[in-house]
């Protein structure tokens, strides 16, 4: 008898809740917004939603069905649909809960979602796919670093980047490294990361970060142009963007070795570390009443702090 076999499905738009994708026929465009709930961070219903509809895209080689027609993707652009914020990173929220209940299964699985959605960008989708980050507003922590998976990183002028790890005693164990250290070299990435600064994205642009500056209202319409002017050229462009992935390639090897270092590092962290990663998540969520990770983490670590004279 012969066995059955599956095919993986095509990517469907239609069965996404966090995303919002648009496609461009005449550029053959993939325009992908992030709007994540309830807050514009990375909570892993995102990350698994992200995965199945990119998994697909690249298991069927660039090929998706939006609105009842199949899509050959050449161009991906990703953005956000939340005003002002392209994305302010990891789910502070889960990392506090899973360091207390000491869960490092959860934290590996959460990294390692977040690093094998960002590689599929960083080779193109398997598929010759030229990518664009296009950045309105925030990009903090893993925000910024899915910003540099791209080929093309767009920035309006009023954004602003920032690595805020630091202030919690961490680092951002997601690519950061290996992606900054590859444009701006290893010194110039660790004095970003370690500085906690919020950074302009006219001071990103002179150090290389940035790829394209763009006016501010005007960086979808400056992505769009450079996809119009690069289809004269887009086998030159094509075989560029494969040059360069050669020339300094970033193994999946050596993201997921960088999360486990990661994990072992959130699971060293002290009470006061997660007090204030508790307190970004307030600022996360732009309220001022205490949240619910607050009370736990006082009903849990107020007993040892007082011991320890706090």
């Amino acid at each position: 008898m012969n066995a059955v076999t599956e095919f993986p499905t095509v990517a469907n738009t239609s069965q996404l809740r966090q995303i919002e994708v648009e496609y461009d026929a005449d550029s053959s465009t993939m325009y992908w917004w992030m709007k994540p709930a309830p807050r514009p961070s990375f909570n892993l219903a995102f990350l698994e939603e992200t995965a199945r509809f990119e998994r697909a895209l690249e298991q069927h080689q660039g090929w998706m069905q939006h609105q009842g027609s199949q899509c050959r993707v050449e161009y991906a652009v990703f953005g956000s649909r939340v005003p002002g914020v392209f994305n302010l990173g990891g789910d502070l929220s889960m990392f506090v809960q899973a360091i207390l209940r000491r869960d490092r299964e959860s934290l590996t699985h959460y990294g390692n979602l977040c690093v094998d959605n960002m590689f599929r960008r960083i080779t193109g989708f398997r598929s010759d796919i030229q990518t664009f980050s296009l950045v309105q507003g925030k990009a903090f922590g893993g925000g910024f670093e899915c910003a540099l998976s791209s080929d093309v990183f767009v920035a309006e002028r009023s954004a602003t980047f920032s690595f805020p790890e630091v202030l919690f005693n961490m680092f951002p164990g997601m690519g950061a490294l290996s992606l900054l250290a590859r444009k701006i070299g290893m010194r110039g990435a660790e004095e970003i990361i370690m500085s906690g600064r919020v950074f302009g994205a006219k001071e990103m642009h002179d150090l290389g970060v940035v790829d394209v500056l763009a006016e501010d209202g005007a960086g979808l319409d400056t992505a769009r142009a450079m996809i119009q002017a690069r289809q004269r050229k887009r086998n030159s462009f094509r075989a560029m963007s494969s040059a360069k992935r050669e020339f300094q390639p970033v193994s999946h090897a050596e993201m997921r070795n960088v999360v486990a270092v990661w994990v072992d590092a959130a699971l060293r962290l002290e009470n006061r570390d997660l007090r204030m990663m508790a307190r970004l998540v307030r600022a996360q969520d732009r309220l001022e009443a205490r949240s619910q990770d607050d009370a736990m983490i006082d009903a849990i670590c107020a007993p040892r702090e007082e011991a320890m004279n706090w």
